[in-house]
């Protein structure tokens, strides 16, 4: 299926060698697909003024491994009479909350079809409704788990230096004994900075304690 308005359409991917197929094979069905160019320091990356000198009619984002530069352009596109299609390998993953926050028409895997993707982005331009699915589902889920990430970090940052400390010793699978003789204090002492830990992050279990440790890991490597 080629495309029924050949329109320009801008383009913003972090990937470049999946970013350059997807905008080879979108041209090939007669789309004119425009880079997001590069910008000098202190220059908005993409105004009123700049869009209207590209002439495009919708954008499409390929979300995975945007660099901050591309995603804080991204963000700022709902100042822009401009829809765009938000392209992402798991659209169920909370990291693209503030994304769509920020007005995408739609999330979309990257699995899509090539001919649904060019009938989506004639769609944009020519001002009609992407169907989503789901959405309201979605974006309920997103606001839970950030909600409860919000939870895990306030929890772990009432830990002092030591508590978290010996808790991720524990995470790195020694014991309480192994942990009083690697920092050198009695293990009676580990084990009421254990059970403070416990109460801290209102859990239970030594088990519990460190599957918190690991979802707050998780969440500070993507942030």
């Amino acid at each position: 299926m080629r495309s029924t308005t050949g329109s320009r359409v801008l383009f913003v991917s972090g990937r470049h060698l999946v970013g350059d197929a997807i905008r080879v094979a979108l041209e090939s069905r007669g789309l004119e697909m425009l880079a997001l160019p590069a910008t000098e320091a202190g220059q908005e990356p993409v105004s009123r003024h700049r869009l209207a000198g590209w002439r495009v009619g919708a954008a499409l984002v390929v979300g995975d491994f945007l660099s901050t530069e591309q995603r804080e352009a991204v963000v700022r596109l709902p100042h822009l009479p401009l829809p765009w299609l938000l392209l992402v390998d798991e659209p169920g993953d909370p990291r693209w909350s503030d994304l769509v926050a920020a007005g995408a028409s739609s999330v979309v895997p990257s699995s899509v079809g090539l001919d649904d993707l060019v009938r989506m982005l004639d769609d944009l331009v020519m001002g009609r409704a992407i169907a989503w699915p789901g959405r309201e589902e979605l974006e309920l889920e997103w606001r839970r788990l950030r909600e409860e990430q919000e939870e895990v970090q306030r929890r772990m940052s009432s830990l002092s230096p030591r508590e978290r400390s010996v808790l991720a010793l524990l995470h790195d699978g020694l014991s309480v004994r192994e942990v009083a003789e690697l920092t050198g204090v009695r293990e009676g002492t580990v084990r009421s900075q254990v059970k403070a830990v416990l109460r801290k992050l209102a859990v239970s279990s030594q088990l519990a304690a460190v599957a918190q440790y690991d979802r707050w890991m998780q969440q500070t490597d993507r942030s």
